[in-house]
């Protein structure tokens, strides 16, 4: 579980790379805002694009498959969406925080030994529930939403998180992979393992 240097020069480029995928996100997110506000329903807008903001931190760990990784990543993509001109400013730190420690505890669940479609999914579940209720929930007004809001809301965080944290970033991970272009990696390494040793 110790980490490299291949392993941090990893954690870096990912950070970079999905920071500028965040501040993407922002904007598509204002955009939708815009779109759903004359129906009155502005509240879902990010919620459809929020498991965009996820995927550094379970991206990193299921390449490189160990401990502490998707937090590290999270935050450094956080810390350069903000730096960049981020609009969420400061609270885009705390954020990234939750967000790389939801991912730690999908993996941690597993004791980081199984980085698959279970672990993935559960990560980017556990990524959804826990933002949605420590930091967004008391940063943006989430409490001033009735109840059936606030469910479809979470629902829209959850069903966005496992298509992009979970299935995306998996997809992604597999196709690099399977390039050749992660070896040196835990993931590549298993591309290159005999199917039934697999």
């Amino acid at each position: 579980m110790k980490w490299k240097l291949k392993d941090i020069l990893m954690v870096a480029i990912v950070g970079v790379l999905f920071s500028f995928l965040f501040l993407g996100a922002n904007y598509i997110g204002t955009a939708l805002i815009a779109v759903l506000t004359p129906f009155g329903l502005n509240m879902l807008a990010y919620q459809i694009i929020y498991g965009v903001w996820f995927m550094a931190a379970t991206f990193a760990t299921y390449v490189i498959q160990k401990r502490g990784v998707g937090l590290v990543a999270e935050m450094l993509a956080a810390i350069i969406e903000m730096m960049m001109g981020g609009m969420f400013g400061v609270s885009t730190l705390v954020s990234g925080f939750f967000q790389g420690l939801g991912c730690e505890l999908g993996f941690a669940a597993f004791r980081y030994k199984r980085f698959d479609w279970s672990s993935m999914i559960l990560s980017s579940i556990i990524c959804a529930v826990l933002t949605f209720f420590i930091p967004e929930y008391f940063f943006y007004g989430y409490s001033e939403y009735p109840v059936s809001i606030l469910a479809v809301m979470l629902v829209l965080r959850v069903i966005s998180s496992i298509i992009f944290t979970g299935i995306v970033s998996k997809l992604i991970g597999d196709g690099l992979a399977k390039a050749g272009v992660l070896r040196g990696y835990a993931l590549g390494m298993k591309q290159d393992l005999p199917e039934e040793v697999e």
